[in-house]
């Protein structure tokens, strides 16, 4: 199997930048869809927060809430850039308008329900900065329930442009960041999009950026909340065929739903039991592997 391109950093100073004589860190910015989440999303802000990142810029859309999510974004506006709360076309209009309005080096996107692990920005600005041919910095990340309780240390590996189209994504938004110029290259999230705006993002980095531009760091970035309701949940596998059908044909590769894709497939299971036994151990691997193998029988 390849090799892997990891790096492991500390949080530390290397990540600033000297201009006129004064150290600066380089402009995050994040944004952050919402819609009815009060529950949560006290807790995703408080996760940016409490970075204490010095040069962070926090964008948050909200959909037009009325759970009394906007008052608690109203709560915490001093550390907000910019935020609205108004109608719009779903998730992924929610990150055009936000990406459209960050002015940053560096972007993220963290959901309202979900929370990114201390020191995340700064080790994503120190490996940045310490490797400036690298485009998309990402890391491990947590799966975690409604009470914040850890259910799953998830284990990101080497992105594959063809393991994203036929099998899966090995990387998690919440755990990820990447240069402007990135996004700029890539666009705009496709609206028809309803479940499936990550896995575009992911696929779409890889294709315009290559495999190369990828850097996986040691750390634990971010955490993805699972709870009952929640969209990407069982309920909403048929939506989200429909959504995968429909990249494989706008990206160009419809023999996924074919005996080829079938074979591609399997051969990158194989590939992801290989970098989960590396990673985390057999165990791991079977666990991980038994629920991602009945996931796709259904949802295929």
């Amino acid at each position: 199997m390849e090799k892997e391109n990891i790096y492991t950093i500390q949080p530390s100073h290397a990540g600033q930048v000297v201009k006129d004589g004064v150290k600066t860190w380089p402009k995050i910015s994040i944004v952050m869809p919402s819609f009815n989440q009060v529950a949560y999303i006290e807790r995703s802000l408080l996760s940016l927060i409490n970075q204490n990142y010095p040069n962070l810029e926090i964008l948050v859309i909200d959909g037009g809430s009325e759970d009394g999510t906007v008052r608690i974004i109203e709560k915490y506006k001093q550390h907000i850039a910019y935020w609205v709360s108004e109608p719009d076309r779903g998730q992924s209009d929610a990150l055009n308008k936000g990406f459209g309005l960050a002015t940053g080096e560096i972007f993220g996107w963290l959901n309202s329900d979900d929370i990114y692990m201390p020191d995340s920005l700064r080790l994503a600005a120190v490996a940045f900065r310490q490797h400036p041919s690298k485009q998309i910095v990402f890391g491990d990340w947590r799966t975690i329930d409604e009470q914040d309780n850890i259910l799953a240390h998830e284990y990101a590996f080497p992105v594959s442009v063809s393991q994203t189209k036929y099998e899966g994504v090995s990387i998690n938004a919440q755990a990820m960041f990447w240069r402007r110029s990135v996004h700029e290259r890539f666009g705009e999230f496709d609206v028809a999009l309803y479940n499936t705006m990550d896995y575009q993002m992911v696929l779409a980095f890889g294709i315009q950026e290559g495999e190369s531009a990828f850097l996986r760091i040691s750390q634990t970035l971010g955490c993805f909340r699972r709870y009952d309701g929640q969209k990407t949940g069982p309920a909403n596998q048929e939506r989200q065929l429909r959504e995968h059908r429909y990249l494989a044909q706008r990206y160009c590769y419809p023999n996924k739903y074919t005996a080829i894709g079938e074979i591609k497939r399997f051969f990158f299971r194989v590939r992801r039991a290989y970098w989960y036994v590396r990673r985390a151990g057999l165990i791991y691997a079977f666990d991980k592997l038994f629920g991602v193998m009945r996931f796709k029988r259904q949802s295929q």
